[in-house]
């Protein structure tokens, strides 16, 4: 039974959960256990937090969205010409204004309501059910009625109900990219973490909507509805106000000048009429109307409806979906795009970028799961012959054997993973290399293996002998640092071409912990692979992680499997075309800092290869991030509330842009090293004055004449605030 609950009620929205040593003292926390709470405890939670659901925002009425289309000033001179027109019974006139003015509202009011459908796109995210701990029986529950303090059990495939903190785990992996920028599934554990720490490095917590890809685990709810890290993001958006476009502003500015000539030249006719050529009041009444409504631009509204209409139309051919006409317009004014990583500039699809030997490292071209590529060698990018693509193709067998996911292929262009992003990147590139995946297991069955468990970081598996008189055939494939030491020998040869011969020589450790650190450096994910041979007479069946780690090193180093979600082809394109526009192209995610680094150096906008992180943005006040938001272009572990934050420095006033990339004015080639950004905070922290790439500025405000114009792109929940 769980302890009495607290005389004060926790506020779940105050306390950093993932901070906490010891899971217990979380449960302790929230007056819970093991066992789970009482019908009575979760009866009186659920009055006092409410029920697990988002607050759906407030849509406007249909006639508060006529209001907001008619309410400007353009359209008010067209009613008012209307109206006069009508008094003075010039029917054919008043239709033409009047049919003007529908247009132009009935465009407006069609084209705002297609971007309200993706405001529910949120609150589909969110779990129906969850498995719960209640009294000590299990129980699935509807997701709504979870409160702080239940306990919930996850398994591979389920959607994590509400924010929880880990009490127990196996082998658990989270697929978060729609809410941190991860590109691969995250190992949960129990491990705590500072409280400072961004969504990303919380891997002791789950958050809502997130999907479980592998293992299981049970965790007790520190967050619900509104309170959850998607609630909170979900609460951004609502909250978030539309600026008015440039474009906007300028009718309105014209609309006020049109008044005021208008009604002058009105007046001033109207006088000239009456008193100076003695016509009668109505007369030169009429006279004076008539020069008003003639000099009202009544097609302009509606002119510039259709343009932007057309413009919108445009866009929408491109998969560019318009919330607003006016923005057509305001793109292009820009001067400053922030775009997400993660299905925006990279595909989200695991790929293999390079192999590393111990002689030689071979790069691996195209983008994505479709086995679409060739093999290069490194540095000078010499296209691979037949042989050493047979020596290729023999060292990645031990990629497809020690496998336990697919590749689907649906017999036109769409190529579907099934199981962890990273071993559907290592078939692809077996794929590509002309290896087949059915036909290479039909032929070396697998007899024994020892799955993959983020506690040992590796896998096994063990298959028939390759050849009679040779023992069974065991591959490792995992972390560099867990398979290394299992290994003895490498696998030798001057060329790759003499891969093939399956000669060995003795481990060069030192060798491969330099290839692995520099593969590691550019943001690469880097697995390694070893292969041996188990005796008839030893049995498989007592292999397990532990004897695998234990038994003396007697395997063969393969190769190091460098992993990436590179950028789009297309992309690639479209910023050099940004930047022959003049446009600066930054870079906000929530992956690792090295791994959006690496991103941006390939697509040309890593700028001084300075880096920001969403725990620097935190610490921020918004003078000193106005200061160095326009100098850098990478921002990494990047929350909700950091890309609105960056977005508004932006467009409230940062200075003159520096160069798109590159280390001079008019280079734009490869950045230098990685440049820590917390030694630009302590330096500007104490400095009065802040450098800005050559020129030094002041600490004070900068004009605001330095305001840009700022496009936000994305895919994932957690950009849409920014968005």
């Amino acid at each position: 039974m769980p302890p009495p609950p607290d005389a004060t009620a926790v506020k779940v929205n105050e306390v950093f959960w993932h901070s906490f040593e010891h899971s217990d003292e979380v449960l302790a926390k929230l007056s819970s256990s093991r066992d789970g709470l009482t019908n009575e405890e979760v009866a009186r939670r659920f009055e006092q937090y409410g029920k697990n659901a988002l607050t759906p925002p407030k849509k406007p009425s249909f006639f508060v969205k006529l209001w907001l289309q008619m309410n400007n000033v353009m359209i008010w001179i067209l009613l008012s010409s209307c109206i006069i027109v009508a008094a003075l019974q010039q029917w054919i006139e008043m239709a033409l204004i009047l049919a003007v003015v529908v247009i132009n509202i009935s465009i407006g009011l069609l084209q705002e309501g297609k971007a309200e459908k993706a405001a529910d796109a949120i609150k589909a995210m969110l779990s129906a059910s969850a498995n719960v701990v209640r009294g000590g029986k299990r129980l699935t529950v509807p997701a709504e009625e979870l409160v702080p303090g239940d306990i919930v059990i996850v398994k591979s495939g389920d959607r994590i109900p509400a924010d929880m903190r880990v009490i127990e785990v196996t082998n658990l992996q989270v697929l978060e990219a729609m809410l941190t920028g991860e590109s691969v599934p995250i190992s949960k554990n129990l491990k705590a973490v500072q409280e400072a720490s961004g969504l990303g490095d919380r891997k002791c917590m789950l958050f809502s909507a997130t999907t479980v890809s592998a293992g299981q685990g049970m965790g007790v709810v520190v967050a619900t509805g509104d309170e959850a890290e998607i609630g909170k993001i979900n609460r951004l958006v609502s909250e978030t106000k539309v600026a008015k476009t440039n474009l906007v502003k300028q009718m309105e500015i014209l609309g006020r000048l049109l008044v005021v000539v208008v009604l002058t030249i009105a007046v001033s006719a109207f006088l000239l009429a009456f008193l100076h050529a003695d016509e009668p009041a109505e007369e030169a009444f009429k006279s004076a109307v008539a020069i008003a409504v003639a000099m009202i631009p009544n097609g302009l509204p509606a002119l510039v409806t259709i343009v932007l209409s057309f413009g919108t139309m445009r866009m929408a051919d491109e998969a560019a979906i318009i919330k607003s006409l006016p923005v057509v317009e305001t793109l292009g004014s820009l001067t400053v795009i922030c775009s997400d990583k993660t299905g925006t500039l990279t595909k989200n699809e695991m790929t293999l970028v390079a192999l590393r030997t111990s002689r030689a490292q071979i790069d691996v071209t195209g983008v994505g799961y479709a086995p679409n590529g060739t093999f290069k060698s490194h540095p000078d990018a010499k296209e691979l012959d037949d042989d050493e693509m047979e020596a290729v193709r023999d060292l990645l067998t031990g990629t497809m054997l020690c496998n336990d996911s697919a590749l689907d292929y649906d017999g036109k262009n769409t190529f579907t993973p099934v199981g962890a992003p990273t071993e559907v990147a290592l078939i692809t590139g077996s794929l590509k290399a002309g290896l087949h995946f059915d036909k290479l297991k039909a032929e070396h069955p697998r007899v024994h293996s020892v799955p993959f468990e983020s506690e040992h970081k590796f896998m096994a598996t063990i298959h028939q002998p390759f050849a009679p008189g040779e023992g069974r055939m065991v591959f490792v494939k995992g972390a560099p640092d867990r398979v290394m030491p299992m290994c003895s020998t490498q696998i030798a040869g001057e060329t790759i071409a003499d891969i093939k011969a399956k000669k060995t020589e003795p481990l060069d450790t030192e060798m491969w912990v330099k290839a692995q650190e520099h593969l590691s450096s550019k943001g690469l994910r880097v697995l390694a692979l070893c292969r041996g041979e188990v005796p008839d007479t030893e049995d498989v069946a007592v292999i397990d992680p532990k004897y695998l780690r234990k038994r003396e090193p007697t395997f063969t180093m393969v190769a190091l499997l460098a992993i990436l979600d590179p950028p789009r082809e297309e992309v690639i394109d479209a910023v050099k075309v940004a930047h022959t526009a003049g446009i600066s192209v930054k870079m906000i995610t929530g992956d690792h800092a090295l791994t959006g680094l690496a991103i941006g150096k390939m697509l040309g906008i890593a700028g001084n290869n300075s880096v920001i992180t969403g725990p620097e943005i935190d610490a921020m006040s918004e003078e000193e991030l106005a200061a160095l938001v326009n100098n850098c272009n990478i921002f990494a572990r990047a929350s909700p509330e950091n890309k609105l934050r960056i977005v508004k420095a932006l467009q409230e006033g940062c200075g003159p842009l520096g160069p798109l990339d590159g280390d001079e004015e008019d280079d734009d080639g490869p950045p230098d090293e990685f440049t820590r950004t917390s030694q630009m905070l302590q330096a500007s922290a104490k400095a009065t004055g802040i450098a800005q790439r050559g020129n030094k500025a002041s600490n004070k405000l900068v004009p605001s004449g330095s305001r840009h114009i700022v496009a936000m792109t994305g895919d994932g929940v957690n950009d849409a605030p920014a968005l």
